[in-house]
């Protein structure tokens, strides 16, 4: 059963180098990303204070539009438009702001707006190339030690 994409959730990305009391349940998504269960950002960034990390907002949202013949199918399409960009520019992390669907006869459309995110220990966000550095390096840890 498809879960429920609703405002404010939160999806990040698998495989993160994370301490183990900051490590969260959520569903495999789409390739490569989870979806947190019941857990809104303000959780989130709390967890991460209480561990010395930190849950960076990135003010500059994204916005996607996608249409089909399903609100649902239209959604996952844009999610997976929002996932790749985030993932493009290295963040671990998105924030889902607003969900907009429409329907016209049988065609509907969903505009979605997110926002990157960026758990990470620094409390200043990192350069492409750091993040990118980062990232791949949590691919070569063994995935038991990942999230």
């Amino acid at each position: 059963m498809e879960t429920a994409i609703e405002n404010g959730c939160i999806f990040v990305m698998d495989g993160l180098l994370l301490p183990p009391t900051l490590r969260f349940e959520g569903q495999p998504y789409l390739d490569g990303w989870r979806l947190l269960n019941n857990l809104k950002s303000s959780d989130v960034d709390l967890r991460a204070r209480e561990c010395g990390w930190n849950f960076i907002y990135l003010a500059a949202g994204m916005r996607r539009t996608g249409f089909g013949f399903g609100r649902a199918w239209s959604l996952r399409k844009v999610i997976a438009k929002l996932l790749t960009e985030a993932r493009q520019n290295a963040f671990n992390s998105v924030e889902v702001t607003q969900i907009t669907p429409r329907r016209l006869l049988i065609l509907h459309w969903v505009s979605v707006r997110a926002h990157s995110r960026s758990l990470q220990k620094s409390n200043q966000i990192k350069t492409l190339p750091a993040r990118r550095r980062d990232l791949a390096m949590a691919r070569r840890i063994p995935a038991a030690e990942r999230l």
